[in-house]
């Protein structure tokens, strides 16, 4: 027995994802086709990361002049290990402890840092409570990333 999605009640599929919701009179009341964009504030935070990431790049551009890898130790100001531990906090947030060692081995791997700094920031890992729900990164997750790493680098020439 084969199913098509194109005949079923959409009336039903919505009382079951949703359980019914009651109104005054007691009949069903549906849902707004039009859900609430409950990542509207995190994807303007990329947004506006990603803008702090241009401007700050054509800042370095004199410092590094674009060359990999972009973080070649990890600088020791404050400002750079309240960034460091932001943004290591923020990778096991999301991915968990293996994962955001796996992604630290991969900013390597790509020349965003050295496999010394890469090896560095692992070894801090341990040090944050991982999520009860890890999941993988997504492109967007490393674009955080990379803004967090032209802020280290931005540390490091801030302070020789």
């Amino acid at each position: 027995m084969s199913l098509n999605p194109r005949r079923y009640d959409v009336r039903e599929l919505r009382s079951l994802a949703d359980g019914p919701r009651a109104i005054a009179d007691g009949a069903p009341r549906e849902r707004s086709l039009r859900h609430p964009d409950r990542n509207r504030a995190e994807r303007a935070a990329r947004s506006a990361a990603f803008t702090e990431l241009l401007q700050r790049q054509r800042g370095l551009q004199r410092v590094t002049n674009g060359e990999r890898p972009y973080l070649t130790e990890v600088p020791a100001s404050p400002a750079a290990e309240r960034e460091v531990g932001e943004w290591l906090g923020y990778l096991v947030d999301v991915g968990g402890h293996l994962r955001s060692r796996d992604a630290l081995s991969y900013y390597a791997e790509i020349g965003w840092t050295t496999p010394d700094v890469a090896e560095t920031l692992s070894r801090r890992l341990p040090g944050y409570e991982a999520p009860r729900h890890g999941r993988p990164f997504t492109p967007a997750d490393h674009r955080i990333s990379l803004v967090s790493l032209v802020r280290l680098v931005s540390c490091a020439s801030d302070h020789p």
